[in-house]
C-alpha cells in the first residue's frame, strides 16, 4: 500500500466519524438537549479523570483483540463473525483454569487461565475452519451459529452446582482470587487500568508483525489474494484455514479473559455486552489495519464508557452511543464503495478473438496440483 492509498483510506475514516458524530449532535438537538453539554458529558465520561481513562482502555482492549481476530482471518480470505461466541468459550475456559489453578503460587493461576481462555477460543472457532475446510461449510454461517451455541454453554457451566456455580446464589461462578487477576498497571486507586490492556497491544504489534514480516503471514495474505496461486506454491488451503481460524478465535477468546480476570472476576451469563461484534465495527474503521485498530478501539471504548455519565448527565439514552457507532460503519463503508466504484470503472467486454480461443484450446492439461487448487 502506497502513500496516497494510506492517506485516502485514513481520510475515510476520519470523515466517517465526523459524519456520525454530526448526527449525533442533529439527534441531541431533535431532544430538545443543549449539543455543547452532551459532547463535554460524553468527553469526561471517556477522559475527564483517571477512572474514566482506564475505564475507556479497558473497554477497548477486548475490542481490539477481537478486531485482531477478525483481521487476521480476513487476510486469509475468511470472514468470521462468531467473536461473542469465542469471548464467552474463551472466558469459561480462564475462569475454570484459574479456580482449578488457585491453589498454586503466583503467577501459575494467572497464566494457566490467559493460555486456557485463548485455547478455548481458538478451538472454537477452529470448528468453524474444519467445517470450512472439510465439508465447505460457509464460515459465516458456522461462525454465526456457535454464537448461540457457546451461549447457552456458558449458561449451563454457571447454572450446574458441580461445575463453577457457586452455591445457592445467582447463576456464577466462584470469584476468582488475587493470583488468577490481572494486575493493574497504576498505582492509583481510583483507575482500573489493568494488564489486559499491554496484552492488547502486544497483540497488534505482534499480528502486525506476522501479517507484514513473517513467512506465515505472506501465505496468510496469499491464500486471501489468490487461493490457486497459494497451492500452487505449496499452501495446504485446509490447515491454513484451520490454523488462521485457530489463531482468530484464540484472539477473541483472549478478550473474554481480559474482561473476566481484569474486572468482573466472576464469570456470569451474557457477560458480554456485544463485544464480539463490536470488535468486527473497529476492524472495519481500521480498515483491517492491526495498527490502526487500536485507535479506532480506544474510539469505541470511549463512546461506550462515556454513555453512562451521558445519561446520568443530560438525560440523552445512551442508546444514542450504538446510533454514532453504526452512522459510523455506514459512512465509512459508503464512502470506500464509493471510492472504488470511481477507481474501477466498468469497461465493456470486446467479444473473444480466434486467437484467444486458439489460446485457450491450447491450455496446459490439468494437473493435479491445479486440480486441488481449483
Amino acid at each position: 500500500m502506497n502513500f496516497r492509498d494510506t492517506v485516502r483510506k485514513l481520510s475515510i475514516s476520519l470523515l466517517g466519524i465526523i459524519f456520525g458524530f454530526a448526527v449525533a449532535a442533529v439527534i441531541i438537538a431533535l431532544q430538545g438537549k443543549p449539543i455543547g453539554s452532551s459532547m463535554s458529558a460524553l468527553l469526561e465520561g471517556s477522559f475527564g479523570s483517571s477512572f474514566a481513562v482506564g475505564n475507556t482502555l479497558n473497554k477497548a482492549a477486548p475490542l481490539l483483540l477481537v478486531a485482531l481476530g477478525f483481521i487476521l482471518a480476513n487476510a486469509a480470505g475468511l470472514v468470521s463473525i462468531g467473536g461473542e461466541g469465542q469471548i464467552f468459550i474463551g472466558g469459561t475456559c480462564a475462569v475454570a483454569a484459574g479456580l482449578a489453578m488457585s491453589e498454586l503460587p503466583q503467577p501459575i493461576p494467572l497464566i494457566c487461565a490467559l493460555i486456557a481462555g485463548f485455547i478455548g477460543g481458538g478451538f472454537w472457532s477452529a470448528i468453524a475452519g474444519w467445517l470450512r475446510a472439510r465439508l465447505g461449510v460457509n464460515e459465516v454461517i458456522a461462525t454465526l451459529l456457535l454464537n448461540y451455541i457457546a451461549l447457552n454453554i456458558t449458561e449451563y457451566v454457571v447454572d450446574q452446582k458441580w461445575l463453577l456455580r457457586d452455591g445457592d446464589a445467582e447463576p456464577q461462578s466462584r470469584e476468582l482470587p488475587g493470583s488468577a487477576r490481572l494486575g493493574r498497571l497504576l498505582p492509583d486507586s481510583t483507575s482500573q487500568l489493568h494488564l489486559g490492556v499491554i496484552i492488547a497491544v502486544v497483540a497488534a504489534v505482534a499480528v502486525w508483525f506476522i501479517l507484514r514480516r513473517t513467512v506465515p503471514g505472506f501465505r496468510i495474505r496469499m491464500l486471501g489474494k489468490n487461493p490457486q496461486v497459494a497451492a500452487r506454491n505449496g499452501v495446504s488451503l485446509r490447515s491454513m484455514s484451520v490454523g488462521v481460524m485457530f489463531g482468530a478465535g484464540g484472539l477473541a477468546g483472549l478478550a473474554g479473559t481480559s474482561m473476566l480476570l481484569g474486572e468482573q472476576y466472576r464469570l456470569r451469563p451474557g457477560f458480554s455486552p456485544g463485544y464480539g461484534f463490536d470488535g468486527i465495527a473497529v476492524a472495519l474503521i481500521a480498515n483491517n489495519n492491526p495498527m490502526a485498530a487500536i485507535p479506532a478501539a480506544i474510539l469505541f471504548g470511549a463512546l461506550r464508557a462515556g454513555g453512562n455519565l451521558l445519561e446520568a448527565q443530560v438525560q440523552v439514552p445512551q442508546a444514542l452511543v450504538i446510533v454514532i457507532q453504526g452512522t459510523i460503519i455506514f459512512a465509512v463503508a459508503g464512502m470506500a464503495y464509493a471510492q472504488k466504484r470511481v477507481r474501477t470503472p466498468v469497461v465493456a467486454a470486446d467479444p473473444p478473438s480466434n486467437d484467444c480461443v486458439d489460446s485457450i484450446d491450447s491450455s496446459p492439461p490439468v494437473t493435479p496440483v491445479t486440480a486441488a487448487a481449483r
